[in-house]
């Protein structure tokens, strides 16, 4: 990962966001959902905020942003590829503008195979220092040839921490962080700006500074889904020399977090006016997969044929390493390019499904409109009817439609029923998504 940092002298966005339930579903749509700002697909950056002490009495505003490199043009330059981008970042009170930081940044890769790279793959953060208030916040990040790039607003509500009050700052999803000994400290962090790690990889980190709390206090830590079930905790304890700046940094073990949207709350016991939340993302990555092979080739009966299946579950631990390779060699569509295409999608599609359509208990992917998500992809369409006579949170039918798929449009069905918020396909939408799945299924 390419790390491109900024501190400035002199600070995460208000938000109220509610589900794109309508409209065609884009995987960055759920990084919106969550509060974050993000671009296009074809410049896929995802930007996010978080506020701690400053000097005097500011605060630092530390703002952090990530793209793969796939996003960029890459040159080649002597013996590396080098690819620019740019970041602006404007902060506005009362229609004045009052800070702007950024310029052009530069990412150097070794080999060509590294600038098609479709992960995160390049973070950009700054710290700047503002005076309490409300701000209008402009970001604006683009590709150094001019071409692809993105621009978001949001109003920035920037909290006052040297109020004489006991406070902690909210919980920093981290790659890497330092303690500061003061509040006149620049933040010595490496961020986290998509707030998501890989099930299975490093443990996600968090940094969590007090304010005014005596050293030792202990500070609960809980990871909750979006029902409101805790599925984590721990107790960390501030730490701290002189002075009353505290920190606490925990690690999260990935084993123990289900897939899909997260919430991480911390709050001082018998002070709940200081609890915290940030969200946090659990994707699927190759551990997961090593992990959990069973549940892997459930997945997999979505594209597989029967024989392939077989193969797979009845391989030796041993064999399954190039079983796995040989299954994606044989999808892959462009076979000369750096990356499998089909694989990136695939499993694109599963992350984006399991993270829109968990029903009742039902993981996202195992559901009707999950299948058929991963199957055929994002609908061209999408509508929404119903057909009961009590207004209710939620429509009881989706459409979605498609116009093209091989074999011309297809009209897919789902119904509520039992207005438990399960959509299940009705039995000829079923029989077309059939149809539709076989046409495009890759030759065996």
């Amino acid at each position: 990962m390419s790390v491109v940092a900024a501190a400035c002298s002199g600070v995460g966005p208000s938000h109220d966001p509610t589900p794109a339930e309508t409209g065609v579903l884009e995987p960055l749509q759920v990084y919106r959902q969550l509060g974050m700002l993000a671009g296009p697909e074809r410049f896929p950056a995802v930007a996010s905020f978080a506020t701690m002490a400053g000097p005097s009495d500011s605060t630092y505003v530390l703002f952090g942003l990530s793209l793969p490199n796939s996003a960029l043009r890459f040159q080649r330059e002597g013996p590396a590829f080098v690819g620019r981008y740019t970041v602006s970042l404007k902060f506005a009170q009362d229609s004045q503008q009052v800070r702007e930081v950024g310029g052009e940044q530069v990412v150097r890769v070794p080999t060509f195979a590294e600038t098609s790279r479709t992960d995160e793959s390049v973070v950009y953060q700054t710290a700047v220092a503002l005076v309490p208030g409300e701000y209008v916040v402009t970001v604006e990040a683009r590709d150094g040839s001019g071409g692809q790039g993105f621009e978001a607003r949001d109003t920035l509500v920037v909290p006052a921490f040297g109020t004489g009050k006991p406070a902690l700052s909210a919980p920093m999803l981290v790659y890497r962080a330092e303690a500061r000994s003061s509040e006149d400290t620049t933040p010595e962090l490496i961020v986290n700006p998509r707030h998501t790690i890989a099930y299975g990889g490093d443990a996600p980190r968090l940094y969590i500074e007090g304010y005014g709390y005596p050293v030792g206090r202990s500070v609960q830590v809980r990871v909750l889904d979006d029902a409101e079930e805790e599925v984590w905790r721990t107790e960390a304890v501030l730490e701290g020399a002189d002075g009353e700046m505290r920190h606490a940094i925990v690690e999260i073990p990935t084993s123990t977090l289900p897939l899909g949207r997260l919430w991480v709350e911390t709050m001082v016991p018998g002070d709940s006016a200081a609890a915290q939340r940030v969200p946090l993302v659990v994707t699927i990555s190759d551990q997961w997969m090593v992990a959990n092979f069973e549940e892997m080739l459930e997945f997999l009966e979505y594209i597989a044929y029967d024989d392939e299946l077989d193969s797979l579950r009845n391989a030796t631990p041993e064999e399954r390493a190039a079983l796995w390779d040989n299954f994606w060699e044989r999808r892959d569509p462009i076979p000369a390019s750096p990356i499998n295409e089909f694989r990136e999608q695939f499993f694109e599609r599963i992350r984006t499904a399991t993270l829109y359509f968990e029903e009742a208990g039902t993981p996202g992917w195992k559901t009707d409109r999950g299948e058929v998500f991963i199957v055929l992809g994002p609908p061209d369409q999408v509508f929404q009817r119903d057909f009961r006579r009590m207004a209710s949170a939620r429509p009881a039918i989706y459409e979605w439609l498609y116009d093209r798929l091989p074999g011309g449009r297809v009209v897919l069905t789902f119904v509520d029923r039992y207005e438990f918020g399960r959509y299940e396909l009705t039995p000829p939408s079923r029989s077309a998504f059939r149809a539709a799945a076989a046409r495009v299924r890759p030759d065996n």
